[in-house]
């Protein structure tokens, strides 16, 4: 029986263009029913080129991962930033045909694990992303605010949602 399971690493360079492409499709996806599809389709094109999903790998403070499928395609991917002293899980997208593996999950404990120590982990939601949000509060986290504007995204409505980090 060929491994089906992907394989969480931390994210290299050389990962740069298929997690842009992934992030893009997710996106168009997840977002494009919620926001329209012309501004999802604009936001990711203008926030996920490959030369700043790049960058991202040399920012202080940060950490990405990737899942990697046996034949080497990225499926799954996290990316998290401590920023004014608050960690953020800025990013987690999966594959649609790996959404119910625990993949994601994976990757979320990928970054928790990197950042033992920190208090708690923070992530916005855009309000209507059921399944994202019904995710997070399975893996223990709560929504402790709600706000206009995703990620800088104005006239998004937006949860934030926390969870605490075990120090042990």
């Amino acid at each position: 029986m060929p491994d089906t399971a992907a394989r969480i690493r931390h994210m290299t360079e050389a990962d740069t263009e298929q997690v842009s492409a992934l992030i893009h499709a997710s996106w168009v996806r997840t977002y494009g029913p919620l926001m329209g599809e012309a501004k999802a389709e604009q936001e990711s094109a203008m926030k996920h080129q490959p030369a700043m999903i790049a960058a991202d790998l040399k920012r202080m403070h940060s950490e990405s991962f990737v899942g990697a499928a046996p034949d080497g395609r990225i499926v799954g991917y996290a990316y998290a930033k401590v920023e004014k002293g608050v960690l953020w899980l800025d990013r987690l997208h999966v594959a649609p045909a790996e959404q119910g593996s625990g993949l994601a999950a994976g990757l979320l404990h990928a970054v928790i694990v990197n950042y033992v120590g920190e208090p708690s982990i923070s992530i916005e939601v855009i309000k209507g992303n059921d399944r994202a949000i019904r995710f997070y509060e399975r893996e223990g986290f709560v929504t402790t605010e709600e706000r206009d504007a995703c990620g800088g995204i104005g006239g998004v409505p937006t949860l934030v949602m926390r969870k605490a980090i075990s120090r042990a």
